[in-house]
């Protein structure tokens, strides 16, 4: 993992894993996720890890949208003010933020477990 550090803050891009468990125990650890690639997005908000979003598709949009955020910049323009200053608004509000979207995450967490359960019940019913 590279890190930098400045004024007592360490800036880390997490070395490549191969396994999911291993990403969520990466992003676990922040204080704050600067993303683009859905899963890293949605192994922030599964975490409940303030996460910055630069969208370069509309599902980066869209999943923004779902936890309540917009894009900070996109792959095409990106300004490292606007971006430095919601990092910094993100990490001052962070646990008003985190408790204001817990709720909404948690439905999303049982959203996505149902098409499984479905499945496991129709399984069910056939055996």
């Amino acid at each position: 993992m590279g890190n930098v550090a400045d004024s007592g803050s360490t800036v880390s891009i997490a070395a490549e894993t191969e396994h999911p468990q291993d990403m969520l125990r990466e992003v676990s650890q922040c204080s704050l996720l600067i993303g683009m690639r859905l899963h890293s997005l949605i192994y922030a908000a599964s975490r409940e890890v303030p996460l910055l979003g630069i969208s370069y598709d509309p599902k980066i949009d869209h999943f923004l949208g779902r936890v309540g955020s917009v894009p900070v910049g996109t792959t095409d323009e990106l300004d490292p003010q606007i971006v430095a200053a919601q990092a910094e608004r993100l990490l001052t509000e962070g646990e008003t933020r985190r408790r204001a979207n817990t709720a909404k995450i948690d439905a999303m967490k049982k959203a996505a477990r149902l098409p499984a359960e479905h499945i496991a019940q129709f399984l069910r019913s056939k055996g």
